[in-house]
């Protein structure tokens, strides 16, 4: 078990910026992302969970294994997953019963998760977020995806690198290397609707904030 509490405090140490809770905070990260850099990515059931020492121990039934590696099959045979008790340490909380898309990454040979990780439930997935976990994500890895909030400028293009700046992207992009080498969100139709529809909304907010002030005096 000391074991298991060394593996937890490295993974808190690992999880540092942007998303808080108390003491931890993590990378805010696309789902395709998560999906790449995991060691593990697998749709499951939680059943029960228990509290030992300082784990709070996961008993699930995986329904898909949409990316793993032959330790991550080893380690999940047991059907446990593994996190902090505490939400300083990043530890996940799940709800039994519930279905879950899950990333997290293996040690020992168990499989541990962390606030860090995905932990989305299945109903809140979008068509395509489906469709990248089951057949697309894998394809995009060699590609970066960058954060960029730039709203009256561009944000500046990379070669290897899609530029992530609202939650259409978050919903509805796959990021993926184009015939000419370099990295691109894919096209389809509910991305550029989404887009549309959210760069009326900017253009809207930015004028709404552009119109003057009237004041009105009293005779």
């Amino acid at each position: 078990m000391k074991a298991d509490v060394l593996v937890l405090a490295t993974l808190a140490t690992l999880c540092s910026i942007l998303v808080y809770t108390d003491a931890c905070s993590c990378m805010l990260s696309h789902p395709q992302q998560h999906y790449c850099n995991s060691d593990f990515v697998i749709l499951a059931r939680v059943k029960r969970e228990r509290i030992h020492a300082d784990s709070r121990i996961y008993k699930v039934r995986v329904r898909r294994e949409y990316k793993i590696s032959e330790k991550g099959t080893l380690a999940l045979k047991s059907g446990r997953l593994i996190t902090a008790v505490w939400d300083s340490m990043c530890g996940t909380r799940l709800q039994p019963g519930k279905l879950y898309v899950l990333s997290g990454r293996i040690f020992s040979l168990k499989a541990y998760i962390n606030l860090c990780n995905m932990a989305v439930e299945w109903d809140t997935l979008t068509r395509r977020q489906r469709k990248g976990l089951k057949l697309m994500y894998k394809h995009g890895c060699s590609c970066q995806i960058k954060r960029c909030l730039a709203t009256e400028q561009r944000c500046p293009r990379h070669v290897d690198s899609c530029n992530w700046g609202n939650d259409c992207e978050t919903k509805e992009g796959i990021c993926m290397r184009q015939a000419n080498n370099s990295c691109m969100w894919t096209r389809n139709r509910a991305l550029a609707k989404c887009t549309k529809e959210w760069r009326k909304n900017l253009t809207a907010n930015a004028s709404h904030k552009r119109e003057p002030t009237l004041l009105y005096h009293l005779p």
